[in-house]
């Protein structure tokens, strides 16, 4: 790192419009410190380029320069609390308050000598320069940080050359400064390249300052992104940019260096409101990497205006190098409207972006790359890692994922890598990427971390080791009632009942418990046992059949093979008969469709939505609706009890040993939402960071979360579960927006609909952590569920529903 790094250092031109003068005659004056401590760095050598002429700063970091002015007309001055006396001169000081009050007497400082004054309170002082032949007496002001002269530099006319002045010293990078030829003052601040025990700097003279104090972002849903905490002192008029690896809190800062002395509680309620209390500005600087931009991100319940954004911006701006390189994310509405300083969007945040990491995880398999237009027709095995040219809808079991395309979070593949445990990440390059070109068809290791991820060769030894260790061993056989006849009226049967109607419906009565307040559900509900299920397989000759399958060794071993047995298992059961008693039954019971034109008819398995097992997007849902030729109750049952055997839900069960004989087909049964305003999913814990809150993924009508179209967004919020505002018990913070055409520039939910959300859902997550069996050994904050909701309109007037609920791994 010896390359010359340019720096910002804070540098004053006291330069006026005057007559032009005869000839040039200017000074510099000013002095040289290390960034972090603020200490004087003597012996700095100073480099003037055009002139190519040399100076060292003094004992103090002091130094002054003139040029074609052998008499400065000020004989004293004070640079940064630098006082400098004439060149000939060899004076002592004596430094009083306003009162008389004594406050320092120096020595005799040599000819030309220099004095670094104390930082003292705001206010007046009394300066008495004492020399061989006279005492004379300055008035100087002190801002509380720095002392100056109350009297005019005088100063010559704003000249159009510019100076590169050069600061050098061994052990700190270089600065090189541009100034004009006039009277002109600098403070030149060096970073040390050894510094590694820095807890904060007030100012970022260049990337090498902002690198040594950076970290993850506080949200880390966006990968390649580097991140420094800052806080602006209003009382300072001084922003602190923290050490962010070591100080991951504003507040622990600043208590620890701002004196800030009232409590956690305290500060968050003063130092983000618009309290007569507040200072203190916390935000932080992230750093895309592949974009080359700097962008502000505040705390989204902060309650500052854009008048205090712009005061903001303009501190750092004077106090780093990031002058035309910083931008506001506006993850707050109101912010939209900051029109004084640069806006990015979200949109422009992901098309920049090279790296997403989706799935936090490790693996090992062999590397290959397979066209997605290829996907179908290539075999894959368990410890496969593939690289993906886009985003397939399915994939059968792999160790890990690799897409060109950017995902969503809860894309189907990512659901599935979250399930298994297997890395998934996106990298734009990735089809072409030299490091993973040179890796393609070996054994490797990847670990997929927040901002990057770790790729490498990895042995057979310690694949097969970690393969063993991770991979599922024991068969599982699942309990199921196959006895227990008549449509289910889910009033009466709660979480336990997955063994006779699975974890779907199961999970729906619980919803249907809660009161104070109660869940809005889709109307109608019941479900249809496994008894059918059982019936409809065993009487048509069906159960031979599947048990010949399992047993069939090329079926195991031949991929395309089983795909085909298993497409060939779904058709007979769609075309066997059905019990046309069960058909009358669910007539009756939706009385015909009197209520609702359609009814849906979702799968609900004993091997779905359960703890170890989500088993989410394996099967398959469809809808009957009145008067349809096609789209009967019959054929929608039918098909349902088919998606026991996809191919994707036939794999996923194999990978967990789960013993395919004992899974068994219910169905939950509802009235369906042919035209929804909005679908989205919930999880009830904040993946992005520390602090408690839901993560909302939301969509336009029936625009897919799960099977996204290529390039497509929706709506991520983190739906923080506190709020400074004794209105609402929610904060809302934005991460991306959707950007359907037809609705661009629409939030998918209104501010109230997200609360109302967030209620019903802090409900449900209340209900099963405290009154439902699970093994969660963790805090309430870090207890999750999956849970997937609605808007519609039944009669012209937007309404929520809460559709299913699962517990997230």
């Amino acid at each position: 790192m010896n390359a010359v790094l340019r720096i910002l250092a804070l540098c004053t031109s006291l330069a006026m419009l005057l007559p032009l003068q005869a000839f040039a005659q200017y000074s510099y004056w000013g002095r040289t410190s290390d960034l972090a401590t603020e200490r004087p760095v003597a012996d700095v050598s100073i480099f003037h380029k055009r002139l190519a002429i040399e100076i060292t700063s003094d004992k103090n970091g002091a130094f002054t320069w003139n040029f074609n002015n052998p008499e400065n007309e000020s004989r004293f001055q004070i640079v940064f609390n630098m006082f400098f006396s004439p060149p000939e001169e060899n004076v002592s000081l004596q430094l009083f308050t306003v009162d008389g009050k004594q406050i320092l007497q120096t020595g005799k400082l040599g000819q030309g000598g220099t004095y670094l004054l104390p930082h003292l309170k705001t206010g007046i002082y009394i300066l008495q320069v004492v020399s061989e032949h006279q005492a004379e007496t300055l008035k100087l002001y002190s801002n509380g940080i720095e002392m100056t002269l109350l009297q005019n530099l005088n100063t010559h006319k704003n000249s159009t050359i510019r100076d590169t002045v050069v600061f050098s010293k061994e052990g700190y990078y270089s600065a090189e400064i541009i100034v004009p030829s006039t009277d002109t003052i600098i403070h030149a601040k060096l970073l040390a390249k050894s510094e590694n025990d820095v807890n904060y700097l007030n100012g970022l003279p260049d990337y090498n300052a902002f690198n040594l104090l950076q970290s993850s972002p506080f949200i880390t849903n966006q990968g390649d992104v580097q991140s420094v905490k800052f806080i602006y002192s209003e009382k300072e008029n001084l922003i602190y940019y923290m050490n962010s690896k070591r100080y991951e809190i504003h507040y622990f800062f600043a208590e620890q260096f701002l004196g800030y002395k009232k409590g956690h509680y305290h500060f968050n309620m003063t130092q983000y409101s618009n309290s007569g209390q507040r200072y203190l500005y916390p935000g932080e600087i992230n750093y895309y990497k592949s974009l080359n931009k700097y962008v502000i991100r505040f705390y989204a319940g902060d309650e500052m205006g854009c008048n205090k954004i712009q005061e903001i911006f303009e501190k750092i701006y004077s106090s780093t190098y990031l002058a035309g390189k910083l931008f506001l994310y506006p993850n707050n509405s109101k912010w939209e409207e900051c029109s004084s300083v640069p806006i990015i969007t979200s949109d422009e945040l992901f098309e920049g972006q090279n790296y997403q990491a989706l799935n936090l995880a490790e693996g090992y398999g062999y590397l290959r790359k397979v066209k997605l237009n290829e996907l179908n027709e290539t075999y894959l095995g368990k410890h496969d890692i593939i690289i993906l040219n886009g985003i397939p809808n399915d994939v059968s079991v792999v160790s890990g994922i690799i897409t060109t395309e950017f995902q969503t979070p809860l894309s189907h593949i990512n659901i599935l890598s979250h399930n298994r445990g297997t890395p998934n990440m996106a990298l734009r390059d990735g089809w072409t990427n030299p490091k993973l070109d040179s890796l393609a068809g070996q054994l490797i290791y990847l670990n997929v971390l927040a901002d990057s991820f770790v790729v490498r060769k990895a042995s057979l030894e310690e694949a097969t080791s970690f393969w063993h260790q991770n991979e599922p061993q024991a068969t599982t056989v699942l309990a199921k009632d196959e006895t227990t006849s008549g449509l289910v009226n889910l009033t009466e049967v709660n979480h336990s009942a997955v063994n006779l109607v699975g974890g779907k419906a199961a999970n729906f009565a619980e919803l249907l418990k809660l009161s104070n307040p109660k869940i809005p559900t889709p109307e109608n509900p019941f479900a249809i046992p496994f008894y059918y299920y059982s019936r409809h397989i065993k009487s048509n000759q069906l159960q031979t059949f599947v048990e010949e399958l399992l047993a069939d060794q090329t079926f195991k071993t031949d991929q395309e093979y089983r795909k085909t047995k298993l497409e060939e298992l779904r058709n007979k059961i769609i075309d066997a008969p059905i019990d046309p008693t069960l058909v009358n039954m669910v007539s009756e019971k939706i009385e015909n469709f009197r209520d609702f034109d359609a009814y849906r008819f979702r799968s609900s398995t004993n091997a779905e939505d359960l703890e170890f097992f989500s088993g989410a997007g394996l099967y398959d849902s469809y809808s009957a609706k009145k008067d349809h030729d096609t789209k009967s109750i019959e054929n929608a049952i039918k098909k349902v009890w088919a998606g026991l055997w996809n191919f994707r839900a036939f794999e996923e069960r194999e990978y967990y040993k789960i013993d395919h004989l004992s899974a068994a087909m219910g169905i939950l049964v509802h009235r369906s939402f042919p035209d929804e305003d909005a679908n989205g999913v919930l999880i009830t814990k904040n993946l992005y960071n520390i602090n408690p809150g839901f993560i909302v993924n939301a969509q336009f009508k029936e625009y897919s979360i799960v099977f996204p179209e290529p390039g497509v967004l929706h709506d991520q919020v983190i739906l923080y579960t506190y709020s400074l505002s004794e209105s609402d018990n929610f904060t809302i913070e934005y991460l991306s927006h959707s950007n359907i055409e037809e609705f661009k520039g629409q939030n998918v939910l209104t501010d109230s609909e997200l609360y109302q959300l967030g209620r019903y859902c802090m409900h449900i997550k209340e209900h099963y952590f405290y009154e439902v069996p699970h093994s969660c050994n963790c805090l309430f904050d870090k207890f999750g569920l999956d849970i997937e909701f609605k808007i519609d309109s039944p009669n012209g007037k937007r309404k929520l529903y809460i559709k299913q609920v699962r517990l997230y791994q």
